[in-house]
């Protein structure tokens, strides 16, 4: 049963990716919300929620992905780099720096 809903976890994930793809971000969020509901702390999913929220402008929702991913994965330079763009975004320079760095 683990293997069924981590494998259907993993098709949503990449559902999701494909349809960022397509800019259609509002059904690529949906399809990452299903994943979470799988796994609340799906690193993939939640990277991927985020930066479909960017691309719809929704740089605080964004940011709240950013840091659940952050707590799973400090070091992830990909959502260190896109939280700096979100914050920069919100005119939030020093904390964007903070990322970068």
């Amino acid at each position: 049963m683990l293997e069924i809903q981590a494998n259907h976890m993993n098709e949503l994930i990449n559902q999701g990716v494909a349809l960022g793809g397509l800019e259609k971000n509002e059904e690529a969020i949906a399809c990452y919300d299903k994943a979470l509901e799988i796994n609340p702390n799906q690193m993939n999913a939640l990277y991927n929620k985020g930066v479909a929220l960017a691309r719809l402008g929704k740089q605080e929702e964004a940011i709240a992905c950013y840091d659940k991913a952050l707590e799973i994965n400090p070091n992830h330079m990909k959502t260190l780099s896109n939280k700096g763009v979100a914050l920069a975004r919100l005119g939030k320079q020093e904390e964007a720096i903070a990322c970068y760095d």
